[in-house]
């Protein structure tokens, strides 16, 4: 029997499980709260960005950043469940893992998580379910699962 990993995230919850088979059911492994998800823009920072005077028409112009602060702690996030995920990888020997995330969420995680891991991913769901219940989201991983072919997950079998 193969053993997934499966996690689920959000901007303010990350939460790892582990699915002992196709029909078992989860079991919480680790969860990652990220608190400055919640949070608006202006609660992050200390102030407007700085302005400046132009020398030629005596203009004002703001200073904006590339990304907001919100991007910043969404990506700090990301980073650190990546690592941990990395870490889980290792620890269990390379079980297959399944992703489950909102579009741009995932696209994060995508950039954020390693290439070795990265090649342990066996199914992306683009879907934002971190408020479920743990047994909704037990029957929506199990019929994901069902779909995949037993031959994706062959590689993994120990």
């Amino acid at each position: 029997m193969t053993a997934f990993r499966v996690l689920v995230a959000d901007k303010v919850k990350a939460q790892l499980y582990e699915l002992p088979s196709r029909r078992g059911s989860l079991q919480p492994l680790q969860c990652f709260i990220n608190p400055e998800g919640r949070q608006r823009e202006r609660a992050l920072g200390s102030g407007p960005p700085g302005r400046v005077t132009s020398g030629v028409g005596g203009g004002r112009h703001a200073y904006q950043a590339k990304h907001g602060l919100r991007e910043n702690v969404e990506e700090v996030f990301v980073r650190r469940v990546s690592t941990a995920l990395a870490k889980d990888a290792r620890a269990s020997g390379g079980a297959p893992i399944l992703l489950i995330a909102a579009p741009r969420l995932l696209g994060s995680y995508r950039k954020q998580i390693p290439v070795n891991v990265r090649d342990l991913v066996v199914m992306e769901i683009r879907l934002d379910l971190g408020k479920l219940t743990d047994g909704e989201l037990s029957s929506r991983v199990r019929a994901a699962l069902r779909d995949l072919p037993f031959s994706v997950t062959a590689r993994f079998r120990s």
